[in-house]
């Protein structure tokens, strides 16, 4: 009997190391949002940690339990990409800090996060995703310090305010110009200094018809335009 009892404790007590070593693992792979990336929430902050790309999110990600929480977003390491879907939907986000290693926001991203009110993007930021930043109703300013950006299908729709682009490096007016004319007059474009190196020339005449009620559907924005 004694023999048994001890194979008996021996048995437990492996059982017991294999399951104190997978919770970490369980864990570690819970707090996952990209290969090289992991996330944390402690009061109303969500800490995203690595590098690369983050995944893309077909539904809900991985802290969706948090979204009524979540006030802030910090991008902490070398991270190039947030992932689709990531954001969409969260109304309480206000400020997102992202890094300085970004080069893309996936699609919808942060669709209809009406607590953005101003973004600041890296210089290494080169595109706006498809829908990224569609239906923020508070977002009058993004602040881009890099070089022209791509502005893929819809990246804006139905936002409305001003991009600001370096007073040391301006974006060529001719591309300002097709990206106006895109948006119809629902983003303006500034250097960061407050000044308008475009400035298309006023009418000379009134028209002579009342201007067509807006569509009730999200028309095709602007096409993406190649890096300058």
């Amino acid at each position: 009997k004694e023999e048994l009892m001890k194979k008996f404790l021996n048995i437990l007590l492996v059982i017991s190391l294999l399951v104190s070593l997978a919770i970490p693992a369980f864990a570690a792979d819970d707090n996952r949002c990209g290969e090289n990336m992991t996330w944390e929430f402690a009061d109303g902050v969500l800490t995203i940690t690595g590098s690369g790309e983050m995944d893309d999110f077909e539904e809900t990600a991985p802290w969706h339990a948090h979204k009524e929480e979540i006030t802030r977003v910090e991008l902490d390491g070398e991270i190039t990409y947030i992932g689709a879907n990531a954001f969409t939907d969260y109304n309480l986000l206000a400020t997102v800090n992202f890094g300085n290693s970004l080069y893309e926001i996936g699609r919808e991203a942060f669709k209809s996060c009406d607590g953005l009110t101003v973004i600041y993007l890296p210089a290494s930021f080169k595109i706006f995703g498809e829908g990224s930043f569609s239906s923020c109703s508070n977002l009058t300013s993004i602040h881009c310090s890099g070089k022209f950006p791509s502005f893929k299908l819809n990246c804006l729709w139905n936002t409305y305010g001003k991009i600001y682009y370096p007073a040391n490096k301006p974006w060529g007016t001719e591309y300002i110009e097709q990206l106006e004319t895109a948006f119809k007059g629902r983003i303006e474009f500034l250097a960061s200094d407050g000044t308008d190196h475009y400035q298309p020339e006023a009418p000379t005449e009134a028209p002579t018809e009342a201007p067509t009620e807006a569509p009730t559907e999200a028309p095709t924005e602007a096409p993406r335009v190649r890096n300058v």
